[in-house]
């Protein structure tokens, strides 16, 4: 039976409140002269476990959301694919790693590899819901490289909401949230509460193919097997990773801007306050580049202490009133030398990236430049859309730039 996530989601809020508190407490007690390393050392262990709870209660809730999710798929404009299973059971299979490697190492492609009995597996995975118009699927062995490979690369994917789907085009639902109580009545009387009904929208999304050529030399294609999958995941999760982050940065560009800069620590301070719902502010976390982290580090509150804290947990995570900064490559974010951006919301709520399919590989050795440079000539190709659901959950305020 499905959980209710209204529930899951008020539960994580009142963590996340505890979690808060309890680093308020920490701070406080790391300021006074009476106490003891033994003191502070239980409360940082307490602040730990807080926030390992927190933790799973998030992931149990994605688990969830993409449970109900799937259970949603047919009656949402995306239904569900009864092959998806047993595609899954070829696709980690050391037979079709075998096969993919065959024809990628030979240049078979699509067209041409039909006829060939060793690639016989490649093409019972494709189905009437994989498009089979880029390329062969990666094997799980490679899919799985990629996917660790993206998380080592500073993406933004994991601060939105993400979801896998089997049709380019779709549809999803919302209902707007009740904003009255329940109405009163006297017994047997008429209850009247026809003026607070939810209402229900549907948010279209659409996936668009992305590709990329990787020449890769024939001495690496005779190379063993394991190399050469190493060597296209790199090249993959490297690539994804920037359409993604550029995809969403695109997405969260949208919103408009509003300086901050005559006093950004009240400005953020009012974002998470008073722009932000309660709700939205507690899972809240802060985008910045590079160049708008260095001007957070030099905030510093009327008591002189910096807006940046350390996470007790984690010394690599640094957060504004408990709320984690993200910080991305003044490169990816495009950064402008009067101005630096700072998304502050809770983007799984704001947005979602549509991943539709697998990743596909083909390879030739005779077109392109692989006739000239005798090498062979890889091309991969994904589908990623990215659709807004909630503008409200996300503001977009700007810092000047030091001179």
């Amino acid at each position: 039976m499905p959980r209710n996530l209204t529930e899951l989601r008020e539960r994580i809020r009142n963590a996340q409140n505890e979690l808060d508190a309890q680093r308020a407490s920490n701070r406080t007690l790391a300021e006074s002269a009476t106490a003891t390393a033994q003191e502070i050392e239980a409360a940082m262990e307490a602040t730990r476990r807080m926030d390992a709870r927190l933790r799973i209660m998030r992931d149990d809730l994605e688990a969830e959301e993409a449970h109900q999710r799937e259970q949603l798929h047919g009656a949402q404009g995306n239904p569900a694919d009864p092959f998806a299973d047993r595609r899954r059971e070829i696709l980690r299979s050391n037979e079709y790693a075998r096969a993919f490697a065959y024809a990628v190492q030979n240049g078979i492609s699509l067209k041409k590899g039909r006829q060939d009995e060793r690639c016989k597996m490649l093409y019972d995975v494709m189905t009437e819901g994989v498009p089979a118009d880029g390329g062969f699927l990666v094997p799980e062995d490679i899919d799985q490289s990629i996917r660790e490979l993206k998380r080592t690369l500073n993406p933004l994917a994991p601060l939105f909401n993400e979801e896998n789907v089997t049709a380019p085009t779709g549809w999803r639902v919302y209902d707007t949230a009740p904003t009255k109580g329940l109405v009163d009545v006297n017994e047997m009387g008429q209850i009247n509460d026809h003026d607070d009904q939810p209402v229900f929208g549907k948010v279209s999304y659409t996936t668009s193919k992305k590709a990329l050529i990787l020449p890769v030399s024939n001495e690496l294609l005779t190379d063993n097997v394991a190399n050469l999958f190493a060597y296209l995941s790199r090249w993959f999760a490297k690539k994804l990773v920037i359409t993604e982050n550029n995809m969403l940065l695109t997405a969260l560009r949208t919103l408009t801007a509003t300086s901050i800069a005559s006093d950004p620590l009240k400005g953020i301070k009012h974002a998470l306050n008073v722009d932000l719902d309660p709700a939205i502010s507690a899972a809240a976390t802060i985008i910045c580049n590079q160049t708008g982290l260095d001007i957070l580090d030099n905030l510093k509150d009327n008591n002189d202490r910096p807006l940046l804290q350390p996470d007790p947990t984690n010394a690599t995570v640094m957060r504004v009133k408990g709320r984690p900064v993200h910080t991305v490559t003044d490169a990816t974010m495009g950064n402008v030398s009067t101005a630096s951006d700072l998304f502050i919301g809770d983007g799984k709520e704001f947005a979602t990236l549509f991943h539709c399919g697998s990743y596909e590989l083909a390879s030739t050795d005779i077109g392109g430049n692989a006739w000239r440079t005798d090498s062979t000539e890889l091309r991969g190709i994904v589908r990623l859309g990215v659709t807004k659901f909630d503008a409200n959950a996300m503001v977009r305020r700007t810092l000047t730039v030091p001179t």
